[in-house]
């Protein structure tokens, strides 16, 4: 059986507070962005680490040819070390946040506090990272 997602979630007093992701990424490029809203793609995807409209942030990670995408998703700064490459607000109405790929195929749906939520993206090289780190208040 092909697994294609590994997903472990730590617990912190009860609530989940960190997704750590292994996958496969054929675009080498993922999104976030609010599932409720119709959201608009950066034109220039290729311009920097990550580029973002309101309600859309893109970033790019390794692609699947050098392996799977390490990806960890949580409410707390970076402990990896690496580059921060972005920090900005995303507009989350129904306050979730959904780590899609290219394709639209949802990883992670990960639930916020705020309609407007504040995202920042640490990664092990801006050029090609190996890894990458997304903070966002997680809420239930």
């Amino acid at each position: 059986m092909r697994t294609l997602t590994n997903l472990k979630a730590d617990r912190l007093e009860g609530l989940l507070s960190k997704f750590e992701l292994q996958m496969p990424v054929e675009h080498a490029v993922l999104f976030l962005s609010d599932p409720s809203v119709d959201e608009t793609v950066p034109e220039d995807t290729s311009a920097s680490a990550v580029t973002a409209t309101g309600d859309c942030i893109c970033f790019w990670v390794q692609s699947d040819v050098d392996g799977p995408s390490d990806v960890t998703v949580s409410d707390q700064p970076c402990d990896r070390g690496g580059i921060e490459c972005f920090t900005g607000e995303l507009l989350t109405p129904q306050r979730i946040v959904t780590l899609s790929t290219s394709r639209g195929f949802a990883y992670l749906n990960v639930p916020v506090r705020d309609e407007s939520t504040e995202v920042r993206i640490w990664m092990s090289d801006a050029a090609q990272p190996e890894w990458a780190w997304v903070k966002l208040p997680i809420g239930i």
